[in-house]
């Protein structure tokens, strides 16, 4: 049987997204070379869980192409982030300790990306990016609680830490402490043009830590 990959249009370029591998993906500027670059990221993926003591399967059958969605703007071109039939199945309780497993994981990467940096790091300013260091972390922890917030999951806006890092260990113990709510979130919602679910919040909370983890290793390099 095959296994299935979901690919959007965000950002200016392709995300490939493996569903059966929670933060799976592979990107590209081009839809075609993102689809190409799958099987390179699930090798990569295994070998990064493995990494993490997390015992993870690779996929080895055929890959399948189930869903091409490109980007659209809703309202004040706010842009709308691809909904797929993937990310309708509720999560089941039985997959909350993989879950666990990988969102610490991802905390640990962030943790070690940062290692080193001083203050005048984290706030040197990048030619051709939006934020410094800092504002790529706080950016994290900001996106993560919105995704909460689309489900009413979130805490009160006003007590996320002003402090980048406090900001994404409050909103990773959150992301942690809600899980069993997510469980009973079987259904979905639309909010602001955009429909969610509780698999959605999990798959962009992952893949939005992976990808700017890649991120900020390249940030790192310019100081070399």
């Amino acid at each position: 049987m095959a296994y299935l990959v979901s690919v959007e249009e965000a950002e200016d370029r392709w995300i490939a997204h493996v569903p059966d591998l929670p933060g799976c993906f592979a990107w590209d500027q081009g839809r075609d070379l993102a689809i190409q670059a799958v099987p390179d990221a699930i090798d990569h993926y295994v070998a990064w869980a493995k990494g993490h003591g997390i015992r993870i399967t690779g996929l080895s059958a055929p890959m399948q192409v189930s869903e091409v969605i490109r980007a659209w703007e809703f309202e004040d071109k706010n842009i709308v982030q691809a909904f797929f039939a993937t990310d309708r199945p509720p999560v089941h309780s039985e997959e909350l300790r993989e879950y666990q497993l990988l969102l610490d994981a991802t905390l640990r990467d962030l943790a070690v990306v940062l290692e080193g940096l001083s203050p005048e790091d984290m706030e040197h300013s990048f030619i051709g990016e939006q934020w410094p260091i800092s504002g790529v972390v706080a950016h994290i922890a900001r996106a993560e609680w919105w995704y909460f917030d689309r489900l009413g999951l979130a805490f009160p806006r006003g007590q996320l830490p002003e402090d980048p890092i406090e900001a994404v260990m409050t909103v990773h113990q959150h992301t942690l402490d809600s899980l069993d709510d997510l469980v009973e979130r079987s259904g979905v919602l639309t909010v602001g043009g955009e429909t969610w679910s509780a698999r959605k919040v999990l798959r962009r909370t992952l893949w939005h830590r992976r990808d700017h983890h890649e991120h900020i290793l390249k940030l790192r390099e310019q100081f070399r």
